[in-house]
C-alpha cells in the first residue's frame, strides 16, 4: 500500500524512539512522511513527548496499517 496523508503506519524504531510506534501521516514527502505519533511503548513516553508526538519518518521504515486518501491524481493543462 502507498503511503498517503491519514494513513496509519507501523514504524520501526528510529534515532529518538527506541521501539516501534504506530503513527498517523500528516503530509507526505519524497522519501518521508511526516507522522503524529498516537501509540507507543510505555519506555519511549519522554521521547515521544520531546518530539511533541511527531516526526518525520522515511518511507522504508514504515508500514501501512490502514490506507489513507487516494493519491490526488495529476493536474491535467487545459488547453486553450
Amino acid at each position: 500500500m502507498e503511503v498517503t496523508k491519514g494513513a496509519i503506519v507501523q514504524c520501526k524504531p528510529n534515532g529518538n524512539m527506541e521501539h516501534p510506534f504506530t503513527g498517523k501521516v500528516e503530509k507526505v514527502y519524497e522519501n518521508s512522511a511526516f507522522v503524529s505519533i498516537i501509540e507507543y511503548d510505555d519506555e519511549d513516553t519522554m521521547n515521544a513527548r520531546e518530539l511533541l508526538f511527531r516526526a518525520v519518518i522515511a518511507k522504508k521504515k514504515m508500514k501501512v496499517l490502514k490506507a489513507g486518501e487516494p493519491m490526488p491524481l495529476p493536474a491535467i493543462d487545459e488547453v486553450g
